[in-house]
C-alpha cells in the first residue's frame, strides 16, 4: 500500500508543479499592482489598514481552504466513513505526534515578517529591495545544507544574475523611487554602511540587520518546510501539513501582530478600519499565493519558485508600464532582460547534470523547470 501512495505521490508531481509555477506567476504579478495600490490609495484624511489585521486574515483563510482540501483527501482515501469517522481521521492527522515540527516554521514566518517591517521602517525603499534579494542565495545555501543537493557553477551564476536582475527590477522600476540612481550607488560603495556605523541613532544598523536576518530567515524556513514535507509526502497529504503551518502560525500572528504591536490602534479604530475592497483583493491574493506556495515547494523545489517569483516581477513591472502608462526605464528593462538571461542559463540545455534539487527528485524539478521556461515569451 505504501509503495502504491509513493507511486501516486510521483505520478502527480511533475503536473501540480507545473500549474503551480505558472499560477505563482500570474498570482504574483497580480499581487504586486494591487498591494501597491492597497497601501498608497489611502489619503491623510483615511485610515490605511493595519498590516498585522490582514496577516492574521491571510493565516485565517489558508487554515480553512486547507482544512477544506484535507478533508477532502480524507473522504478520498476512506470514502464509506461517517462524517464523525472522517472528524476523528482530520483530527489525528492534524495533531500527529510530528505535527510540533511545524512550529518552528510558523514561529519564523512570524518572526521574518516582524524583520521586514522592522526593515521597511528603518531604511529607504532601494535599500531595502537590493539587500532582501539576497533570500534566492539564501535559500540555495540552505539547500545545500539541509537537503544534500549540489550546485554547477553555470546555475551559480544564473542565480546570481537573478538576484542582480531582481534587484534592478524593482529599484528602478515604474514603481521605484526617483533617487534610485543615487541610492544604489551609495549602497555598492559602501556609504549607506559607514552612514549607518557613523549614526547608529538613524536607526540604519538596525534596519540592515533586521533586513538581512529577514534574507536568511526566509532561505531556511522555506528549505526546511520543503525537507519536512517531501519526507512525509508519502504518508501526510501537503493540505494537512498547510492546516498545521496555518495553525501554528494564527498564535504569533495574533498576540504578537494584533494585540502587542497594533492592538491599542485597533481598540481606538477598529479592526477592520481602513478596510475597502481592493483590501480584500490583497488578502485574497496573498492567501491564494501562500497556497501555492506550498505546492511549489511540495512538488517543484524552493529554486523553481524563486525563479517564477522573479518571473512575476518583471511581468508586473511590463504589466504595470502598460495598464498605467508609466515610462519603462533602461535599468529596469535591463534588469528584466538578466532574470530572462538567468532562466535560460539555469534551465538551459547545456546546463550540466548537477541539479539543485536532490536526485530522488532531479527529473521531476526538471518537468517542472521546463514547464516554468515554457511560459517566456519568445525571443526576437
Amino acid at each position: 500500500m505504501l509503495g502504491n501512495a509513493m507511486r501516486q505521490v510521483d505520478l502527480r508531481r511533475p503536473e501540480a508543479g507545473n500549474w503551480a509555477l505558472i499560477l505563482l506567476v500570474v498570482q504574483n504579478s497580480a499581487l504586486v499592482m494591487v498591494m501597491h495600490h492597497s497601501r498608497n490609495v489611502p489619503t491623510d484624511q483615511e485610515t490605511r489598514y493595519l498590516a498585522s489585521t490582514a496577516v492574521l486574515l491571510v493565516e485565517a483563510i489558508k487554515l480553512l481552504v486547507s482544512f477544506i482540501f484535507a478533508t477532502y483527501d480524507i473522504r478520498r482515501s476512506h470514502p464509506s466513513s461517517s462524517l464523525s469517522k472522517t472528524a476523528v481521521l482530520l483530527r489525528r492527522s492534524v495533531f500527529a505526534p510530528d505535527s510540533w515540527k511545524l512550529v518552528l516554521p510558523a514561529a519564523l514566518y512570524t518572526l521574518q515578517n516582524s524583520l521586514v517591517y522592522a526593515a521597511i521602517s528603518n531604511l529607504d525603499a532601494v535599500t531595502f529591495q537590493v539587500t532582501y534579494q539576497l533570500k534566492i542565495l539564501t535559500t540555495v545555501l540552505f539547500s545545500i545544507l539541509l537537503l544534500g543537493t549540489s550546485i554547477s557553477s553555470r546555475q551559480w551564476l544564473a542565480l546570481v544574475l537573478l538576484t542582480f536582475g531582481v534587484a534592478l527590477v524593482q529599484v528602478a522600476g515604474p514603481l521605484g523611487t526617483e533617487s534610485w540612481k543615487d541610492r544604489l550607488t551609495s549602497l555598492i560603495q559602501g556609504d549607506l554602511l559607514l552612514e549607518a556605523f557613523e549614526a547608529p541613532a538613524s536607526g540604519a544598523v538596525k534596519g540592515l540587520l533586521a533586513v538581512l536576518s529577514a534574507a536568511v530567515i526566509s532561505g531556511l524556513t522555506c528549505v526546511y518546510f520543503e525537507k519536512l514535507v517531501n519526507d512525509s509526502l508519502a504518508t501526510v497529504s501537503l493540505w494537512t501539513r498547510n492546516v498545521q503551518l496555518s495553525f501554528f502560525s494564527l498564535f504569533p500572528a495574533l498576540f504578537i501582530g494584533v494585540l502587542w504591536q497594533d492592538g491599542a490602534a485597533i481598540a481606538r479604530d477598529g479592526f477592520f478600519a481602513g478596510y475597502k475592497p481592493i483590501v480584500w483583493l490583497t488578502i485574497a491574493l496573498q492567501a491564494i499565493g501562500g497556497l501555492i506556495v506550498a505546492v511549489c515547494i511540495a512538488y517543484a523545489g524552493n529554486v523553481a519558485k524563486n525563479f517564477a517569483a522573479s518571473l512575476s516581477i518583471v511581468v508586473s513591472y511590463a504589466a504595470t508600464a502598460i495598464l498605467f502608462q508609466t515610462p519603462m526605464t533602461i535599468a529596469a528593462t535591463g534588469g528584466a532582460a538578466t532574470v530572462l538571461l538567468a532562466m535560460y542559463l539555469y534551465h538551459g540545455r547545456s546546463m550540466s547534470r548537477a541539479s539543485l534539487l536532490p536526485v530522488s527528485t532531479e527529473r521531476i524539478s526538471e518537468k517542472a523547470s521546463k514547464a516554468l521556461f515554457q511560459v517566456l515569451p519568445p525571443s526576437r
